[in-house]
């Protein structure tokens, strides 16, 4: 590479002075006096005539042609001389530069193989780290997946187990309603309380077992359970109105005091709360809640508020015994015994109906049995009277019993001197004897295995 740059500029030279040479030696070609004219000899004539016939002036002409040719020649060849001179020391300093140039690039063409080989070994280093980085990054992700493929295979048999869970606990809740049914209380509470075991996190046997407890008169137990319902699903509006009823029964059993009136009040609350979100919600016995919100304003006084709750009720049920016969009495404390008698009446349709289609309803065989001794028909009052001592639940409290007292003590007490009032305190006394024999029954002896 070196050697054709110091090459072509040795051409230019040679190519130059050659052209140079040619340019001089023409013009000494030039320059060169033409010969004399020749001497003529003049054929005839004297000596004299022999002489050259020589001219002075054009001699003199010629010398000074020829010192001026002489001049110029000169002055070309020093001319020539400078530029020969000119071009080598200009091919000198080509040279020269070809040469410190060629040294430069040297330089630099060593100088960036040495960076491009920093620069390659740096770029190998990074490399390498990159690829350390990336098996460490690799590994991590390999440990984070069996990780999380561990934990997933841990979730679905934790899901497989709870689901199986879940559907034994759901295949015991028809078990439960049916020991309700048959006034099983004790049963259907120990089934709830196993389906709660394999599904603690289902409000809706939570409730369920709450609202059984309240039936038996474990209050304590039925509150913890329809707190647990609300708990899981604030919105679960049927824990919230059993809630209520909690409340309504556990300010009956207290005296009167504030303490028994900020309990109603508690339990009104839970039972307005409940009916404002679904008007239209009827409890595990297929009654209006609006039931248990009139029979709590009936026990605090409220006659206007208690009469409207039940005839809420009724729109509900229209077909159930239980709002109109509560319904009856609360007529009479307003004085309207016309429109008591004619709604025992429709009390004792109702319930002769229902006792008809469920041989084993109690309230309604209670309701029968209101409504014939309203009406003065005391054999049908027998009648009802066996079936609700035999069908009575059994509870450690006896309350539906006692609440049936209490209704027919409120009958007496309404009909006044009329001569069916009479045979009503007959009626409450073989109730109150069913009731301690109950009380004092010891309990059935099970027999050695």
């Amino acid at each position: 590479m070196v050697k054709r740059r110091l090459f072509l500029p040795a051409s230019i030279g040679c190519v130059l002075m050659l052209l140079l040479l040619n340019t001089v030696m023409a013009q000494a070609q030039d320059l060169t006096p033409s010969p004399p004219p020749a001497i003529t000899t003049p054929t005839n004539g004297s000596a004299n005539d022999l002489t050259p016939q020589i001219n002075l002036a054009q001699l003199e002409r010629l010398l000074a042609e020829t010192e001026k040719n002489a001049a110029d020649a000169a002055r070309y060849a020093g001319d020539a001389s400078r530029f020969l001179g000119l071009f080598e020391a200009f091919s000198v300093v080509i040279a020269v530069s070809a040469g410190t140039l060629s040294v430069i690039g040297i330089s630099r063409l060593f100088s960036a193989q040495s960076s491009l080989n920093e620069t390659r070994k740096k770029l190998f280093e990074e490399l390498e780290q990159l690829r350390k980085d990336f098996d460490v990054q690799i590994d991590a992700r390999e440990n984070d997946l069996k990780q999380l493929e561990t934990q997933l295979l841990k979730t679905v048999e934790e899901q497989r187990k709870t689901a199986s869970q879940s559907t034994l606990a759901l295949s015991l809740l028809p078990l439960g309603e049916r020991q309700y049914r048959a006034q099983d209380y004790n049963g259907a509470a120990d089934t709830y309380r196993r389906a709660l075991a394999l599904d603690e996190n289902n409000p809706l046997i939570c409730y369920r077992l709450g609202y059984v407890c309240v039936q038996n008169a474990q209050f304590h137990e039925a509150e913890q359970n329809l707190l647990r319902a609300l708990a899981i699903d604030p919105d679960f509006v049927l824990a919230r109105a059993a809630l209520g009823f909690v409340y309504r029964r556990i300010a009956e059993k207290l005296p009167e005091s504030v303490e028994r009136d900020l309990m109603m009040n508690k339990g009104e609350q839970y039972l307005l709360n409940a009916l404002k979100a679904q008007p239209r919600l009827v409890d595990e016995d297929s009654e209006s809640w609006w039931g248990s919100l009139g029979g709590l304003y009936r026990r605090r006084g409220q006659v206007a508020q208690a009469i409207h709750a039940y005839e809420e009720a009724a729109k509900v049920t229209p077909h159930s015994s239980y709002p109109f016969s509560n319904l009856a009495l609360l007529y009479m404390e307003k004085n309207d015994k016309d429109r008591m008698m004619q709604t025992y009446v429709r009390v004792e349709r109702l319930a002769r109906g229902e006792a008809h289609a469920e041989v084993d309803n109690y309230w309604a065989y209670a309701d029968l049995l209101t409504a014939s001794l309203a009406l003065g028909k005391t054999a049908e009052a027998d009648e009802a009277l066996i079936s609700v001592l035999d069908i009575a639940p059994s509870d450690s409290e006896n309350y539906a019993l006692k609440s049936l007292i209490d209704t027919l003590v409120r009958l007496r007490g309404a009909m006044g001197d009329d001569d069916n009032a009479s045979p009503i305190e007959t009626y409450v006394n073989r109730i109150k004897a069913r009731i301690q024999q109950r009380e004092t029954a010891l309990p059935p002896v099970v027999p050695a295995t």
